[in-house]
Formats: C-alpha cells, structure tokens, sequence
C-alpha cells in the first residue's frame, strides 16, 4: 500500500510517464521504477470517419445526412446552400453577419467576431464562389463600422478584425474581373466614410488599404 501511495504521488500512473525516480526511506537510497506505461487512447481524425463512411451503402448515407441536417440549423443551411433548389440564396449568410456584428438590441446578445467569420467560411465551402465570399467579408466590416459608429468605441480586436477582412476583400478583389471591382468598390467606399468618426486609427487603416489598391488597379 506504501508503495501505492509513492507511485500515485509522483504520478507513475499518468500517460506518458516512462521513468520515475522516487525515494526509498528505508535505505535512504533512490532506485528506479520502470515498465509502468499507459497507451494514450489515439486522437480520432477525419481520415479515421472517412473509412468508416466508405463501408456505408447509400441508404446509411442519406440516414447519416438526414441526421447531420436536422442536428442544428447551421447543417440545414449549409446544406441548402451546397445542394439549392434554383440559385444560391446569400440571405441566410447575410442575416447570420448582421446578428454576429450587429446584435440588436447589443444589451441581449453580445458581438461575436468568430460567428460572422464562420458564416463568411461556411459559405465558401458550401459553394466555392469568390464574388460571394467578397460579398460577405463587406457586408462583415459594414456591419461592424456600422455598430461602432452608433454604440461607440469598442476594443483593439475589435478593430483588428475589422481591418483584417477589410484586407482580405481588397485582395480577393485584386484578382476579379472590372464588373466585379465596379461593384464592390463603392461598397467600401461607403465604410470608409462611415469610419471617419471612428477612434484607434480605424478609418486612416481603411483609408491606407484603399489607396493601395488605387495604385495597383491605376484607378
């Protein structure tokens, strides 16, 4: 039992732990225990679910599918959006930014940067269509200079964020066709008005990108 205790208290029984070294009162020696070892259990990847998937007839994938869509309301979206019945629809993204970036009213609901970003990544991977990812990253930064204008001052990261997709938009622009530039452009010319109250150098950010990207397209 006294070596029990002496084991558990320098953690021998902890996963990983190969060598112990521990004190033997008796002899006033130290000696070495070894052998002790437990496997840590395998971290499950997607390659793990993909050859288990692979084994499924199609009856037990619609089974599987159907469960995925009616788990939560992000699936069902998701889904719609992969596989529409007619065109693609941005509305379901769109309201999932605004109540991320423009919670109304903002006492009930917090602002939540990482659910407006997911909505932009959900999207792309659902359809892989650039001028609509743009169209989000915008809409993103519209919603959060929006709120920031009319609730005041918010946090660095805040601002950091804002810029970052901001900067995204303006590159994936650089590589779409003038239709495309034409009708984005005035969009984020619009923000950057509306940064110009904005502290933390918010709208001069903005501004600096802006003329970047004048320079680049000789605009």
């Amino acid at each position: 039992m006294r070596t029990l205790k002496i084991w558990m208290r320098y953690g021998v029984f902890s996963p990983g732990n190969f060598v112990h070294w521990v004190s033997d009162s008796r002899k006033n020696s130290v000696f070495k225990i070894q052998g002790l070892i437990m496997a840590e259990k395998k971290k499950e990847t997607w390659t793990d679910v993909k050859k288990i998937i692979a084994e499924k007839d199609k009856k037990e994938l619609i089974k599987l599918v159907g469960d995925l869509y009616r788990l939560n309301k992000a699936n069902k979206t998701f889904l719609h959006t992969r596989f529409p019945v007619g065109e693609v629809s941005l509305e379901p993204y769109y309201k999932i930014v605004s109540d991320a970036l423009y919670p109304d009213p903002p006492w009930k609901k917090p602002v939540s940067l990482s659910a407006g970003k997911k909505a932009i990544s959900d999207y792309f991977k659902a359809t892989n269509d650039k001028v609509g990812e743009i169209a989000l990253m915008i809409y993103y930064v519209e919603m959060g200079t929006r709120f920031t204008s009319e609730y005041g001052d918010m946090d660095e990261n805040f601002y950091y964020s804002l810029e970052s997709v901001f900067g995204k938009a303006i590159d994936e622009l650089n590589s779409q066709p003038e239709e495309v530039i034409d009708e984005f452009l005035p969009l984020l010319e619009e923000i950057r008005d509306m940064a110009n109250n904005v502290g933390w150098g918010y709208c001069d950010s903005l501004e600096e990108m802006l003329n970047n990207f004048y320079d680049v397209n000789s605009r």
